[in-house]
């Protein structure tokens, strides 16, 4: 007989029958004559019973030995019962030990730093194996809306010698004698690809050295990067609300059970459509100036900022329009008001955060340098990357989605690190 997943005893379709399970030791209460026992695989856990009357005399003893974490296979009929878990339970008849655990470090209320030094095995938990899952769901979902909208996935270098954003702090490696960096973003080793396939995408780590130790920054993020051609800042937004629309979609339609015991209404979710609000950098500072902020035009939209723009909103908010001052030489100039590029922020709901940073890219080589000059860089440190503006520019946009922060709104967690199997911050590099 064939071992079933524990998320298929709780569909329903084996009441009656004998099953076998294999997995861990969620939960353990014995007594004398019977032990209760919460088995874990990876598709969820059930309730089994062990009774002493129904199982060789010394498999129940073994039984009676295990400890949370033991590694075991049961055989046993199934039963419906309102009382367990899922509304069913598994009365065993034959058990088999396969491992047995020691004391298992984490119990109840324990402190968030203990947790995070014991990431290894609390990832083992309902909540974050629920959240990884959840998590696999967005990669998924956002790797499949690309590929059907005719995208190619591909890869771009880790070790870069420029950097992509200004004013950005970079982590510096010692190549060989010479100074690099691990990339924040892989934006300009993903534009070249655009012209030989128009449309390209990235799934991969970025690197960030800025010493924010807020809820919403990682050193190590999970970063999904888009380029595509012939699209202008119109084509480029509307490439954003359907991507992120998609993914909250799939996240319903196949994690519906995480969502359920992570404790996550869907209809957040199914609320995220197109087309999203659009607010302009200009009125933005004003909103937030008429709510007493003290900001003013040419200072970037943080974390105060984004609160005031977004706590009363149940949907995504685009804003257009930044100061050149405050964003990156490869934004496309914007004629319309020339102190400004064509570019966006895309904000969470409920004071979330930036999740996408996008713009129209520039396609003339002659302004790109021109860029460069304003800010006092270097263009010949960047003329490789100028160079696929002078055999055939086309007009092209892009944008990165912060990965790690899309998932934190979407299950509502406190802190970003909480999506993350191992997160890397300003003060954790271990486990």
């Amino acid at each position: 007989m064939e071992f079933t997943r524990v998320r298929d005893v709780l569909g329903g379709e084996f009441e009656g029958k004998t099953v076998r399970l294999r997995g861990w030791i969620h939960r353990i209460r014995a007594q004398s004559k019977m032990i209760f026992v919460t088995l874990r695989d990876s598709s969820g856990i059930v309730q089994t019973v062990i009774k002493k009357a129904a199982v060789d005399e010394d498999k129940f003893k073994a039984a009676s030995k295990m400890l949370v974490e033991s590694l075991v296979t049961v055989e046993g009929e199934v039963k419906a019962d309102s009382r367990a878990i899922g509304g069913y339970e598994v009365q065993v008849k034959d058990i088999n030990v396969l491992h047995y655990a020691e004391d298992f470090p984490i119990t109840k209320d324990q402190s968030i730093e203990f947790l995070n030094d014991n990431r290894h095995l609390w990832m083992r938990s309902r909540k974050m194996s629920n959240v990884l899952k959840v998590r696999d769901e967005v990669f998924r979902a956002a790797r499949a809306y690309l590929r059907e909208e005719g995208f190619y996935e591909t890869t771009c270098p880790m070790f870069v010698s420029t950097m992509g954003e200004e004013g950005a702090e970079l982590f510096e490696v010692d190549y060989f004698g010479k100074k690099i960096y691990l990339t924040q973003t892989s934006q300009m080793h993903l534009e070249p690809q655009l012209f030989a396939m128009e449309k390209v995408f990235i799934l991969a780590p970025s690197f960030m050295g800025e010493k924010s130790r807020t809820r919403k920054h990682l050193t190590e993020f999970w970063h999904l990067e888009v380029e595509e051609a012939w699209c202008d800042h119109e084509c480029n937004l509307k490439r954003q609300e359907e991507l992120i629309s998609y993914i909250c979609k799939s996240v319903v339609e196949n994690r519906s059970y995480e969502l359920a015991e992570l404790g996550v209404n869907p209809e957040r979710l199914l609320k995220i459509k197109p087309p999203f609000e659009r607010m302009t950098y200009d009125k933005a500072i004003e909103v937030c100036q008429d709510a007493g902020l003290k900001i003013k035009w040419g200072e970037d939209i943080r974390t105060e900022a984004e609160d005031i723009l977004t706590r009363d909103r149940d949907t995504f908010l685009f804003i257009e329009y930044y100061p050149k001052e405050i964003k990156s030489f490869y934004m496309k100039h914007n004629p319309e008001n020339p102190r400004t590029y064509r570019n966006d922020d895309l904000l969470a709901p409920h004071g979330y955060g930036e999740i996408i940073g996008g713009s129209q890219r520039e396609d003339e080589a002659d302004r790109i340098i021109e860029n460069l000059h304003r800010i006092g860089d270097d263009p010949e440190k960047y003329r490789w990357y100028i160079d696929i503006r002078r055999y055939g520019s086309v007009e092209h946009s892009g944008f990165g989605v912060g990965v790690d922060r899309l998932i934190t709104w979407m299950l509502e967690l406190e802190h970003i690190r909480d999506c993350v199997p191992f997160p890397r911050t300003v003060s954790r590099v271990y486990p």
